[in-house]
């Protein structure tokens, strides 16, 4: 073992003494159930000091034991919300500010789903919107087919009167030349 003021380094064989436990023990030795841990490990892992198997499981050993308590504590005895717990570690304060601890689970869920309705209304108008672009393009699409139509039928009307003048041109000359022989 090497060792400078600050920092202790262990070599492998020295953590075989340790202990370490899964979520389901580590669970019932904090009085909670294996979810409750497995939710905190998932939502709060960075301050939870697991060791991590070759098997890639978490285990736990006394450090992330504490850690399990004072969240425990924190959750159940103070009523902190995951994020007031996560706010508490990542700031390293031991005071939540007011305007967090004051603030009821159910207030976080009410602002999350405020925030969630203004973003369906603004989805719905966009959608409604698109809806009136569409049909608008839709209906220029319609009025330049029928124009098109028109003018080919127009056209075609013109063509047929052009061959049919043609024809009687013809038969006029015809008919003409008949007379004149």
């Amino acid at each position: 073992m090497t060792q400078t003021k600050e920092q202790t380094v262990e070599t492998p064989a020295e953590h075989v003494e340790e202990m370490r436990l899964t979520v389901k023990e580590a669970a019932k030795q904090v009085n909670e159930s294996p979810g409750v841990v497995r939710n905190w490990l998932r939502e709060l892992k960075a301050y939870i000091p697991t060791v991590q198997g070759d098997n890639g499981y978490n285990y736990f050993d006394e450090p992330a034991l504490k850690r399990l308590l004072l969240i425990r504590k924190l959750s159940r005895e103070q009523n902190y919300s995951i994020k007031q717990i996560e706010y508490y570690f990542a700031t390293g304060e031991t005071q939540i500010k007011p305007e967090l601890v004051n603030e009821e689970p159910a207030s976080g869920i009410r602002k999350d789903l405020a925030v969630i309705m203004e973003r369906m209304e603004r989805q719905e108008q966009f959608n409604q919107a698109l809806v009136n672009k569409l049909d608008e393009q839709q209906q220029y699409i319609k009025d330049s087919l029928n124009r098109r139509d028109q003018l080919l039928l127009e056209s075609l009307k013109n063509t047929q009167e052009a061959k049919k003048a043609e024809i009687k041109k013809k038969r006029f000359f015809k008919w003409f030349s008949k007379e004149n022989e």
